[in-house]
């Protein structure tokens, strides 16, 4: 088997899985965001692997294909008082959506009656059927379908259910990558900033003054993510996250003293940005955007433009807040730290 070539087609089978439905946005989730989110919870995972002992090839495999069914969930059920339902694991229960045309996952998916299962256990179940296809050695299809069941875990797990489910170093790094992703760390300040901002616009403006002091609530919410995490290696990589998300609300603080210049050439205008690009943001886009135009058109400015010694200089030690901020945003979605 050409694993390479394995891995290529399971790749396209996600992508292609993905579009299979018209809508964009449902809830905390749209259109890109989850290839997006899967590429990254992937390069995480193998880069926890990597320094547990894991099996990376595994985990890469699993990482490709742990959100197959995810594009299912709907709007979050909730009962006649609007509490949301949950499942017999504590998990909560999605309207299903109809996807608008068919491949072999959603054949799969209607085969086996998946409709109503969470996407752990659904995706799971599709795990398994796509890798039986290939020359995968039975014990490697078993081990990936049970990482890709383990990627949520369920709520007030006895000890003896918790060592079956995540006995495996493999389940609990998984695991760990996809609940750090969209909540610690820059990748998880990105997607809130669109979250919050899309909500924001829904309602009528968005405060950009407003936003930016109130994130320590978001930031300190996360701690106890960061304290659950499985291994040493999450929890270490999480909590120098936490405490970057922390370095960055305080810049971004100070910036708010400059208003003028740090919209302008600084994280302020970052954050506009985004705000700007919110309806079915792209991470890698939105990234590559930053890094090849919206950077250097500002180091032109900064050049170019007739200014005081002192708004030069303010502007330039923006720019180079804005660097840092792209180098360490680009390094998280690499899964390097």
């Amino acid at each position: 088997m050409n694993y390479d070539q394995v891995l290529s087609e399971l790749e396209t089978l996600a992508t292609e899985t993905f579009s299979l439905w018209d809508h964009n946005r449902v809830g905390f989730q749209w259109r890109h965001y989850t290839w997006n989110h899967t590429m990254r919870v992937r390069a995480m995972s193998m880069e926890l692997g990597r320094r547990e002992g894991g099996d990376v090839k595994l985990l890469e495999v699993a990482g490709t294909l742990h959100d197959i069914t995810k594009r299912y969930d709907g709007v979050i059920l909730t009962d006649d008082n609007g509490k949301r339902i949950l499942d017999h694991n504590g998990f909560w229960l999605n309207e299903m959506l109809t996807p608008a045309r068919n491949n072999v996952v959603t054949e799969l998916y209607e085969k086996h009656n998946l409709e109503g299962k969470v996407h752990h256990e659904s995706g799971a179940v599709i795990t398994e059927n796509i890798l039986g296809m290939y020359d995968f050695e039975p014990a490697f299809v078993e081990a990936a379908t049970s990482v890709v069941l383990a990627h949520l875990k369920p709520m007030n797990l006895t000890a003896e259910d918790f060592k079956l489910l995540y006995g495996s170093i493999e389940n609990q790094i998984l695991y760990d990558a996809d609940t750090m992703d969209p909540n610690i760390g820059y990748t998880g300040f990105f997607r809130n900033i669109h979250i919050h901002a899309y909500f924001a616009l829904q309602r009528g403006n968005f405060d950009l003054e407003e936003y930016v002091r109130n994130l320590p609530r978001w930031i300190n919410s996360k701690q106890e993510f960061v304290d659950k995490l499985l291994t040493e290696s999450s929890r270490e990589v999480a909590q120098a996250r936490q405490d970057r998300n922390l370095q960055l609300f305080t810049t971004m603080v100070a910036e708010l003293d400059d208003m003028e210049i740090n919209r302008k050439y600084g994280l302020l205008g970052i954050i506009e940005y985004f705000v700007s690009e919110t309806e079915d943001p792209h991470f890698l886009n939105q990234l590559e955007y930053l890094k090849s135009e919206w950077l250097p058109l500002r180091k032109q400015w900064a050049a170019e433009e007739e200014k005081s010694e002192s708004e030069r200089e303010r502007a330039e030690a923006a720019i180079n807040r804005v660097n840092e901020f792209l180098t360490l945003l680009e390094r998280e979605g690499r899964g390097e730290i």
